[in-house]
This record gives C-alpha cells, structure tokens and sequence, in this order.
C-alpha cells in the first residue's frame, strides 16, 4: 500500500476518533538523525528525534490534536511509536505491526486526536535503535498540567555502552552464564527455577531497597542485606538528559518555589531507584496517569516508565541532586537544582552498594485519581513471562516471538491479563493503545494505578484490566528492548482487525539494518 493512501488512512481514522476530517497543512515536522555526543570524555555519535531549530521531541498542547510528520535522515529505515497514548492502531508506529518502517529520506505522516495529557515520550520501536537514544520526550499539556508546580522540568534517564548494540545482542546470544551457577539448563523457565536462580545467581549483601514506613506514610531508602538485583548488561554509564553525573545539568530554582520533576526513563535495559536526597517529594502522577499523592524521597521507576514527582525547595535555598541509580547497578545519573550562589557539590558516577530488585513496594500503595468503573470481567488472559539465560530467549506463554500467536479480545470486553514472571529479572510490560489499572498483586486485591507499562518483578504475580475499547492489532512486550527482540512480545488482536501490516517474519530485517554510529572508543 502506498504512502498516500495510508495518510488517507490516517485521516479517516482522526475522523473516526472525533476530530475534524483534515489534516493540519503545517505539521511539526520531526527530524530522526545522528547527532554528535561527548559520554566520558569519547566523543560519538548518537541518534536524536529534533525539530528544525534542534528543540528535542515535541509537546502539544492537548485541544490541538497531534499533527507530525517524521523525516528519517538515517541511512536505515525508523518508525517512531508515541509511547502511552491512546491512538488510531495505524498511527502507533510499530514497524511490521501497524504499518511498515520509515525508509531512509522517507517520511510519514500522524494526525490524531488527543485523548490524555501529561509526562509521555517517543522512541523507535525499529531493531535495536533505543540504545542508540532514538528517544525524546513528549509532554502533552492542559491548564491543568501547568498549574501542578510553579516550575516544571522533564528529566529523560538512560544507559549507555561503548559497545554497539549489534554486539551486545550477540554476546547475549552467546549464554548466560550466571556466577555460582555452572551449566543451566536451556529448558524454559519454571517459577521455583526463578527463585532457585536469584537464590544462586550472586550472594547476599548489603544493597540498597525500597521500603514503606506505615507510621510515616512514606517511601524511603533503607539499606537490606539480600541479593542484588540480576542484570544482563553491564553499560558503561547512565545519563541523566544525555550528560552523565561529572556534567549534570544543573538547573536554576528558587527558595520555596514548588518544582514538578517528569521523569522518563528512556533507557534500553535499566530499571531504576530515583532519590531525591533531602528534598522530600509526592508523587502526582505514573505513567501521565493522576495517582493520589504518594510521599517519600526514594521510589521505583521501570524503563519506559514516567513519574511525576513534586517536590518544594527549602527558604533557606542550596543544591539539591535529583540522583537516579540503575537496578542492580552501582552506576548514578541525574541533575542539580540550584538556588542562586549555591556552591554545586562534587557528585560521582558511582556508589559503593548495588541495590535490589524493583519488587511490589511501591506498586502496592499507589491508587488511580480516576480509577476504571467496577465491572467484572468478560475475558482473562494468561501472560506467563519466560526465560531461556543459556540461549538468551524470552518469552510470553511459552513461545518467543516471531510467530503468530495472538491474543484475542473483542471489542466492548473487561479484559484482564494475568502477568505471572517465571524469571529471575523484573520484566516491564508494556500494553500499546490502551490505559489499565493494576488490579491484583500476588492474590491481593487492589484499586491500582492506572498504567500502561507495569513493572513484574522476579516471581511475582500481577493482573491488570482494561476496556478493550480501541480496535486493532496491539504491540505487547517487555521495554527492555534485548528481551523484546529475543521472544518477550506478542500482539493484542481486536476479533476482525485489520492485520495487513502484521508481518511477524520481517523483525529479522530489522536487526540486519542497524545503525552502528559508535567509533572505536581509543585508549
């Protein structure tokens, strides 16, 4: 099918949506492109979504719809998917799925009404081009979301390697070998074999972990002996707005002023645990979603995920790091705020503990501002998430994507999807096109947060329920992108959609097409 006729397409489905047949004759025009970066001292190259005067990404006002057209300048193809949004399935941006990859000096065009406002962003969803940073932030605003703080920053979190992400993939490939553990088994991944693998994969020590104090009402950072989380690569730094820790963004404020930090963990492959020091700070919102507010100075943030904190800067001013650590890791990013004068204070990259897994803490005390009616259930969808460390494949029920499998909904249905990780790594899922609410962890009953990606940590039981009130064929997969391209995805299938796009077997060509824009790091 022709480019025209799919922007045709994408019309006739604004139109279906609500808004006026017709596309905006000057679009924002998005500009996907390799872009020079300095990371430790090495310059390289990266990838960048900008706009002709080089502002990242793009933020629309919600009561102006979304009109964008995205130019690929790479020398390969790209697809942009506007992650969280409820949209025309056409306008999602997912190569073989919802429509085919952008090729190189081609462009496509996306025009939707919008649905939601808040913290949201955009990311390829082509081969493995998120771990080149193919990211940027996309805030979509009301009067509301002004009125939240006096000032608002937007703070994207990612990881970075010197190796190309050609190369990490085919190490991976190569088996994992856990410490402590000798040959595994290259059978999938049962629940006990889970546990038994985090009971072996490292020993127990002092890490850093989440806790909730009940008579404080708040989330805090607590020092626990137990195993650190499990990770699969190893990167070379974390960033914080694409500048690590020895050259943080340091950003101006004032004393007393209120500040609404959005953050967005971008990253390809790390979980993260945000501490905001001495500065004590509510959650307003997850995943652009409205929670009640949720206090403390220590809280958990899944790659893909978004977490509107608020915090308040003492009258008597200073420097504040807003410090973001990786899952597992000892590796920091972050920024500064800085009322006038205040001396910046020498921040390191590092810490000395690791820390544990993202788990159910926080998860368990969030609740949605505007939780889903109560309606019970029409269909229950089995999601179990399973491993094979030695061949380096994931998993949704059993098989790894490519195939065929689907699954199916029909419109109208209360959908709930049973998400059971038989792995000893948190898997965020990610559910495209649609908001759901966390409604039972490990058996327990719960008006959850209102989501589109959800954190299963290692052995854990989480069932989340939607509206299928949205037609079409649905990316769902685990956000950390070497899970995804080795099985852990699958499609949401409306009975009757239109599938044309959906072409499994071609995901092999998007890992042929990679770009590999990283010099050889000298010594």
């Amino acid at each position: 099918m022709n480019r025209s006729l799919l922007g045709i397409l994408g019309l006739i489905f604004a139109f279906a949506f609500g808004e006026p047949l017709g596309a905006d004759p000057n679009p924002i025009r998005l500009f996907v492109k390799e872009v020079p970066l300095k990371v430790l001292g090495k310059e390289i190259r990266v990838i960048a979504i900008e706009q002709e005067d080089g502002t990242p990404g793009y933020s629309p006002e919600q009561s102006e719809g979304f009109h964008v057209e995205v130019v690929n300048q790479l020398k390969v193809p790209t697809s942009i998917h506007w992650h969280g949004l409820v949209l025309p399935n056409l306008m999602d941006g997912v190569p073989f799925v919802t429509q085919n990859p952008i090729p190189p000096g081609g462009s496509f065009r996306y025009d939707f009404p919008l649905k939601q406002s808040g913290t949201y962003w955009m990311h390829s969803h082509y081969g493995l081009q998120e771990q080149l940073f193919n990211s940027a932030p996309m805030i979509i605003w009301t009067p509301e979301e002004r009125g939240k703080a006096a000032r608002q920053l937007v703070v994207m979190f990612s990881d970075f390697s010197f190796t190309p992400p050609g190369e990490i993939l085919s190490n991976l490939k190569k088996g994992m070998q856990m410490p402590s553990m000798g040959e595994q088994s290259s059978n999938p991944m049962k629940m006990n074999d889970a546990k038994k693998m985090t009971e072996m994969a490292a020993p127990p020590g002092e890490v850093f972990a989440q806790t909730w104090d009940d008579q404080k009402q708040e989330l805090q950072r607590t020092v626990v002996t137990k195993r650190p989380a499990e990770v699969d690569v190893q990167y070379d730094a974390l960033l914080a707005n694409r500048r690590t820790l020895d050259d943080p963004e340091v950003i101006s404020v004032d004393p007393g002023e209120t500040v609404l930090l959005r953050l967005i963990a971008a990253a390809s492959s790390t979980n993260f645990y945000v501490d905001t020091g001495v500065l004590n700070a509510e959650i307003l919102a997850v995943d652009g979603k409205e929670v009640q507010p949720l206090k403390g100075n220590f809280f958990q943030l899944g790659t893909a995920q978004r977490l509107d904190l608020r915090v308040t800067i003492p009258s008597e001013g200073g420097a504040f790091p807003i410090l973001a650590q990786g899952e597992g890791t000892n590796l920091l990013s972050g920024i500064v705020l800085r009322t006038k004068d205040a001396a910046v204070p020498a921040l390191s990259r590092t810490v000395p503990k690791l820390t544990a897994s993202l788990d159910n803490t926080q998860e368990r005390q969030l609740r949605a501002a505007k939780p889903l009616a109560t309606r019970a259930a029409d269909r229950t969808l089995p999601a179990a998430l399973g491993g094979d460390m030695k061949n380096y494949v994931w998993t949704i029920n059993g098989a790894a994507y490519p195939n065929r499998d689907s699954l199916d909904v029909r419109i109208g249905e209360r959908v709930e999807i049973d998400l059971t990780n038989n792995t000893s790594m948190a898997h965020p899922m990610h559910l495209h096109g649609h908001d759901f609410e966390v409604l039972k962890i490990d058996g327990e009953t719960i008006d959850g947060a209102l989501r589109d990606t959800v954190v299963v940590p290692p052995g854990s039981n989480i069932t989340v329920t939607f509206d299928a009130d949205n037609a079409g064929i649905w990316a769902f997969h685990c956000h950390l992108i070497y899970h995804l391209v080795t099985g852990m995805f699958t499609v949401l299938k409306y009975d009757g959609a239109d599938v044309q796009f959906w072409q499994p077997d071609e995901q092999a060509s998007e890992l042929k097409n990679q770009v590999e824009p990283f010099p050889t790091p000298k010594p």
